[in-house]
């Protein structure tokens, strides 16, 4: 059952009607992403979180289901069943899309697209196994938005693995998530790589890949661990018992940004790399792994 929380006050009634709108009659085939890729809404710099507060006045996802479900009338879920969307069922299916040309009020929206970093950063957990030719990882974890203090992002994913080997292993990682303005668009994203895991108790295997990849990143990663963030609950604790430490992020993310030419308005892509020593287990394996991710907002209060 979707998640959802009725605010206490409502950010806006149930009636309200978003100034300078136009009605919209969702459709099966729509979602909040599709109706942000719409003329209007691109004009008016619009994302599919914009859109939504736009619409109800809050950004939190359960009280997005929460207007989803009493005023929108949604009824079906996301195959995680964690969320509402659109259906042609839907009574009385009526969101509010900006009126061509019509101004927003100020100060309710983040920077234009293309100022902002679109990338995200912070830690996982890893779990997985292969068993002869196949095998599966799930990863789950939080990372800090770079454009948007105190946002981040709850991210699962689970990689089908095809190759060979033996073993079960674990561990952490750091990820690094570029090319996203919102979470949602990572729902269903899908990318493959090869990889390998050689782990007899400690992640030997992945050192010396690990530190090639960390050679970039290196600059985020000291920060991490001079904040003493090892898990991504720690991660949520510490930005917010010390929301500075946030600014920091952003600004080792932006000098990232230069510093390898990133394209913010690329495609999305999930770049994760393990932690040399924080692994656990015994495998030895090699696979091609196709990834597949979900990621919904979380607010760090």
């Amino acid at each position: 059952m979707p998640i959802e929380k009725k605010p206490n006050p409502l950010p806006s009634p149930l009636d309200y009607v978003p100034p300078n709108s136009v009605p919209y009659r969702v459709g099966s085939n729509d979602s909040w992403y599709t109706l942000a890729e719409l003329p209007q809404v691109k004009a008016a710099g619009l994302s599919a979180n914009d859109l939504c507060h736009f619409n109800f006045k809050t950004r939190k996802p359960s009280e997005i289901n929460w207007y989803l479900h009493h005023k929108v009338g949604c009824r079906k879920a996301t195959k995680d069943g964690k969320n509402y969307v659109f259906s042609t069922g839907d009574t009385p299916g009526i969101v509010y899309l900006p009126a061509v040309g019509a101004p927003l009020p100020v100060n309710e929206f983040p920077p234009a697209r293309d100022t902002a970093l679109n990338a995200w950063f912070g830690l996982v957990g890893k779990l997985g196994e292969m068993v002869g030719p196949v095998g599966i990882e799930s990863i789950a974890g939080f990372a800090a938005s770079l454009d948007h203090p105190g946002k981040g992002l709850g991210l699962t994913g689970s990689v089908n693995r095809l190759g060979g080997g033996l073993g079960v292993s674990g561990g952490a990682a750091f990820v690094f998530i570029t090319g996203v303005n919102d979470p949602g668009q990572l729902n269903g994203h899908m990318q493959g790589d090869w990889d390998f895991n050689l782990s007899l108790g400690p992640n030997w295997g992945k050192v010396a890949k690990a530190a090639v990849k960390a050679k970039q990143l290196k600059p985020l990663v000291k920060l991490l661990n001079e904040m003493g963030a090892k898990t991504p609950s720690g991660l949520k604790k510490v930005l917010k018992a010390h929301p500075d430490k946030w600014a920091e992020l952003v600004k080792q993310g932006k000098a990232l940004k230069e510093a390898i030419g990133i394209d913010p308005n690329g495609e999305p892509n999930v770049f994760i790399f393990d932690i040399p020593f924080a692994g656990g287990g015994t495998e030895a394996s090699v696979f091609y792994g196709v990834s597949t991710f979900y990621a919904v907002w979380e607010n760090v209060e």
